[in-house]
């Protein structure tokens, strides 16, 4: 995104790390064998391709190309979404299962049948999580549930990555909980965050993001952008969770 220095490069994986370490303490009672799946779900669930080699990384005039804004074609990157599941599966089949539920949640409730490549991995998605619910002998419920813990997660590390946190301790909804509350947040103070209701195991804990600072403004290809990036020094921004 941009910054008054140029852009400010946040990776996905850096995001996904910053809503494990904030899963981790989600005060929810699970046990081991499900919260760890739980929490590389959170961490992994849109990694699956090498992400400072796609030629989608730059707009068309060479500007680093925000993740929000959709490239020309307009089209579901399905090679990503197989390696994520690739991923997941060779894991655990929990970890496919959430996986598989983040991907219906981003593509499916937009899916008018009109990608018929994409429908069919869809299509094929959920017959494969009956058959992961069979398999690990649990139900939809409590499988939803799980995946609210995933989404809210990661709505939340988006907040903080996108700096979309309110200023002046104006409080903005985060996401469902998986009990089904809708939290708050808000800053404290800089960098101290708020929750309402508060559901963490700690009263206060400490998170980060890793980020570059990439001065140029302009690359005429996504090597260039690459190796720009590969030479800049990581920043870290730190956050601290408070009741």
């Amino acid at each position: 995104m941009s910054h008054q220095k140029g852009w400010k490069i946040i990776n996905q994986r850096s995001h996904g790390l910053l809503a494990a370490m904030i899963g981790y303490q989600y005060a929810i009672d699970l046990p081991n064998d499900i919260m760890l799946p739980t929490l590389i779900a959170i961490a992994e669930h849109d990694d699956g391709v090498a992400e400072t080699l796609q030629n989608k990384n730059l707009t068309d005039v060479g500007a680093p190309r925000h993740f929000l804004v959709d490239d020309q074609s307009n089209t579901v990157d399905l090679k990503q979404q197989f390696n994520v599941m690739e991923m997941a599966t060779s894991k655990s089949q929990l970890n496919a299962l959430l996986t598989s539920l983040h991907i219906e949640f981003l593509f499916g409730k937009n899916n008018d049948g009109s990608d018929k490549k994409l429908d069919a991995f869809l299509k094929e998605q959920e017959r494969n999580r009956r058959a992961i619910l069979k398999h690990l002998a649990i139900d939809d419920k409590y499988a939803k549930r799980l995946y609210h813990l995933v989404e809210w997660c990661d709505a939340f590390s988006l907040l903080i990555c996108l700096d979309k946190i309110q200023p002046e301790g104006r409080k903005m909804e985060i996401s469902e909980s998986p009990d089904g509350e809708m939290n708050q947040t808000f800053y404290k103070a800089e960098n101290v965050v708020g929750v309402e209701p508060w559901v963490f195991k700690s009263e206060t804990f400490k998170v980060f993001y890793e980020y570059k600072i990439v001065e140029q403004l302009e690359f005429k290809s996504v090597e260039e952008f690459n190796e720009v990036c590969k030479n800049t020094p990581v920043q870290r921004e730190e956050f601290t969770f408070s009741k």
